[in-house]
């Protein structure tokens, strides 16, 4: 009989059949990664043809994956060898998805060039607050638009609870209908009248400020920027309905701790908030109880005694040691009660301690199975 700490599995498959988006979100550091990854294998496994978006994983992972040697770089999909169903990953390129915007919503070819190698482009794509939230709702747009899969998991970008990838529809809306944004995106001459001054007295100052090549890089980029603008906040409604709609399913993964487990519960509210499905908790990385303390007369008997140290010492450390272990496993038996006494009716599944974590396609197919056994 399984410890109340140890992995417990969902009661059903890994999402439902109308679902075309799956999200996996939670704070950083928690394996959203691996649990995204083990989801997208275990429905490729069942038949859907699935694309998993992932931002940052570790070496061994990616290599798993598939992604190495320069495989997966630019934000191009790349298929998993040797993976159960027909499985792709894909390796969130922030500058490869604004490019492919503006590629495809440049009035022509050339302005389109010119945009990109435009160095107030490049500065805004490296330094725009969000940019790579943003990125992550275009990129799961377009693919979901393009209709080649039946199901696209994410990795949502490590971000506090992933809020700020939740709000990254609505601030890309609030830029493009910005009376600011508008107005300098309408003219290359950045709205002199507004500001009361003519234009060669303005044009004087900024190449004063930034030279002429600079105010010629501003003009050009303001002028062809206000079609780009427009495309962006375009795609960032479509996604916020997207979120909304029962297209779209969240699975929450958090560590099994005290703290983890109340910033999982605000999350889900926000995640209510939004109007978003829960498809699943998972408490990761779950401690299980040590086995009982067989004596100290047993364990003095196993102890090797190297030189003159003190066995009672050794004694002592390892009773610290199980003391600390059985309070760690306590712990997270406690995490756990308390999600369920306050989200009753959120699916809910535990994954044990792994070391090392799963980082194979064999490890991560275990994991997937071990989670959502059945269809």
């Amino acid at each position: 009989m399984p410890s109340e700490s140890s992995t417990q599995a969902f009661s059903r498959g890994p999402v439902s059949a109308n679902r075309r988006i799956e999200l996996v979100v939670g704070p950083g550091g928690v394996g959203k990664t691996t649990l995204a990854a083990a989801l997208g294998m275990r429905a490729a496994a069942e038949g859907r043809k699935t694309i998993v978006v992932t931002i940052d994983p570790s070496r061994r992972l990616a290599q798993a994956l598939g992604l190495t040697s320069g495989q997966g770089r630019r934000g191009e999909p790349v298929r998993v060898d040797n993976a159960p169903g027909d499985l792709w990953c894909l390796l969130l390129d922030t500058e490869a998805t604004f490019e492919t915007i503006v590629r495809v919503n440049s009035s022509d070819h050339t302005k389109a060039e010119a945009m990109l190698a435009n160095p107030i482009y490049k500065a805004m794509v490296r330094h725009l607050g969000g940019a790579l939230e943003y990125a992550a709702t275009a990129c799961v747009q377009m693919l979901h638009a393009e209709g080649r899969y039946d199901l696209i998991v994410l990795d949502t970008p490590p971000t506090a609870n992933a809020i700020e990838f939740l709000e990254a529809p609505k601030q890309i809306a609030e830029v493009a209908t910005n009376p600011a944004a508008k107005m300098l995106a309408s003219s290359g001459r950045i709205g002199m009248k507004f500001f009361g001054l003519g234009s060669g007295a303005l044009m004087k100052v900024l190449e004063w400020v930034g030279g002429g090549a600079f105010v010629a890089d501003l003009g050009h980029f303001l002028g062809e920027f206000r079609i780009i603008l427009s495309e962006f906040q375009r795609r960032a409604g479509l996604f916020a309905d997207l979120l909304a709609s029962p297209a779209t399913g969240v699975v929450l993964t958090t560590a099994a701790t005290e703290f983890s487990v109340r910033e999982a519960l605000e999350f889900l509210n926000v995640l209510g908030r939004h109007g978003l499905r829960i498809d699943g908790v998972v408490l990761n990385r779950v401690d299980s109880p040590p086995p009982a303390w067989p004596g100290d007369d047993v364990v003095l008997a196993g102890l090797d005694r190297p030189g003159d140290r003190d066995p009672s010492e050794v004694l002592a450390r390892l009773r610290d040691l199980h003391r600390h272990l059985g309070e760690q496993a306590d712990r997270a038996a406690a995490a756990r009660r308390e999600m369920l006494a306050r989200q009753p009716g959120v699916p809910l599944a535990c994954v044990a301690r792994m070391d090392p974590p799963p980082s194979s396609l064999v490890d991560l197919q275990r994991l997937g199975d071990t989670l959502w056994p059945g269809s």
